[in-house]
């Protein structure tokens, strides 16, 4: 049985941090509810996949699983810091990186076959409640803002996971919530009385109890939506045309050094800044590895003329 100390060390290797391992099953009860509230309050908009009911079993991944594994990847660089400072037009910072689906999905199957674990390495592109999960692994608390926060290193981080049919040797490295505690535990745990992620969002979007009304989230306008992006005039301000990290970067916990990514595992795509400054927008091979490709070069021309005055 391997440890996790031991799993933890080789994924270091590749720029994760932070990992865990929780014993696969279906997710409890009271998130089942909570989760099923949000769907039937029409707050998902018309992502269909969302509803889909084998996201509430890991099995439905891997069926022979027994332990899930989950791993932190921060992807925020002092580099493009700079750049976001100056650039006319704002992209999320976790899309500054190549295409995160296929590079830590490639990192965590280096991973594995080192140990010669047996699974499969999965980058929020399988049926799987990440967020919750490694909630439940003691590895965050859910804020307001509906994001996994570390109080050592904020929110700026992919969570990536790996089903395995080994089991793992914990030896109490972190200690796992195996009961079903409301969310309202982790407000007041990590965000008391701070309001800043709801009160700053120029779309009203959040709620302040970790849900949101994804139709009117800046990401889902630029990224997910087919319909052009539309706006109130005094929502312009934000100048964001892929992602939002608004509700991320008013966080007090996103303030602090610990926050930031090693400069080594900087994987910066070349295209990205050209696009954020204004230049013409390059033709759809150019966008190879991004996370850009699956909207294509005619989404961001949409997203930045619904900016213009």
């Amino acid at each position: 049985m391997p440890a996790l100390a031991e799993i933890a060390a080789a994924a270091q290797r590749y720029g994760f941090h932070k990992t865990a391992a929780i014993p696969v099953a279906e997710v409890d009860a009271a998130f089942r509810a909570f989760y099923q509230e949000y769907l039937a309050r029409g707050l998902a908009a018309d992502l269909k996949y969302l509803s889909r009911p084998e996201r509430f079993n890991p099995l439905s991944i891997l069926p022979s699983a027994r332990t899930l594994l989950l791993f932190f990847y921060p992807y925020r660089f002092r580099a493009v810091e700079d750049k976001l400072r100056t650039t006319p037009f704002k992209i999320a910072r976790y899309a500054w990186q190549k295409d995160y689906h296929v590079s830590l999905r490639a990192k965590l199957t280096r991973v594995l076959t080192e140990l010669a674990l047996t699974g499969r390495a999965v980058t929020d592109s399988a049926p799987l409640f990440e967020r919750y999960w490694a909630r439940r692994a003691g590895m965050g608390f859910i804020g307001k803002n509906g994001m996994l926060i570390d109080r050592a290193s904020g929110s700026y981080f992919f969570i990536a996971a790996a089903l395995i049919e080994e089991g793992v040797e914990t030896r109490g490295d972190i200690p796992l919530r195996r009961e079903a505690r409301p969310l309202t535990d982790d407000f007041s745990e990590i965000c008391k009385d701070c309001r800043l992620c709801v009160d700053s969002c120029p779309t009203g979007a959040l709620f302040g109890d970790g849900l949101m009304q994804t139709e009117k989230c800046i990401s889902y306008r630029t990224i997910e939506t087919k319909a052009p992006a539309a706006y109130a005039h005094g929502d312009k301000k934000h100048r964001w045309i892929f992602g939002c990290d608004i509700c991320q970067q008013v966080c007090p916990y996103n303030k602090t050094a610990a926050s930031f990514a090693q400069d080594m595992f900087n994987d910066e795509h070349p295209v990205v800044a050209q696009i954020a400054a204004g230049a013409d927008l390059p033709a759809r091979v150019r966008l190879k590895e991004s996370v850009f490709l699956r909207r294509g070069p005619a989404k961001l021309r949409e997203n930045i003329a619904a900016l213009e005055p």
